[in-house]
């Protein structure tokens, strides 16, 4: 069992800080990961309270007040995860909601938060994704930039013909 924790654990410590970097990037106290892209990341279908919580602790290092939530009172139904380094605890709401929306209501006076979307361009961000993006940047081939921001849609300009 130990070798399946410590697989466990190096694989959310590559996301974490794959994750930390995208939020300093953004200038962002917290950053929210639905289920579907941290599926997609741990390559998981099932998330178990006991992988939740695995993924909560080792991600400490970088966003020490995480809270996950479930989107029903099963501990296996997890909805987001809500990662920060600074506390949520009077600004995140309580109850059934949306994430965005619950980002919303964090209110003006809340951690600078946003969602963590892996852009439709990109399809699906891996494992191996995530560690040739991180060893680019570290190398200094590359300038920090947001991987999954959308492309930035683009105007279509209407040409008038001339007669």
């Amino acid at each position: 069992m130990k070798s399946h924790r410590d697989a466990c654990r190096r694989q959310h410590r590559v996301l974490g800080h794959f994750l930390a970097v995208q939020a300093w990037i953004r200038g962002l106290d917290c950053i929210a990961v639905e289920r579907a892209d941290l599926s997609t990341f741990l390559d998981l279908k099932v998330f178990k309270a006991e992988r939740v919580k695995w993924l909560l602790d080792d991600l400490k290092p970088w966003f020490p007040f995480s809270v996950a939530h479930n989107s029903t009172k099963a501990s296996s139904s997890l909805r987001t995860i809500y990662l920060s380094r600074v506390s949520l605890k009077e600004h995140l709401p309580d109850g059934a909601m949306s994430m965005r929306e619950r980002l919303k209501k964090m209110g003006p006076d809340g951690p600078r938060a946003e969602p963590f979307r892996i852009s439709p361009a990109q399809k699906s961000v891996d494992e191996t994704d995530i560690v040739r993006y991180l060893a680019v940047l570290d190398s200094g081939l590359v300038d920090p930039a947001p991987i999954s921001t959308p492309p930035p849609k683009v105007a279509a300009k209407v040409v008038k013909k001339v007669k």
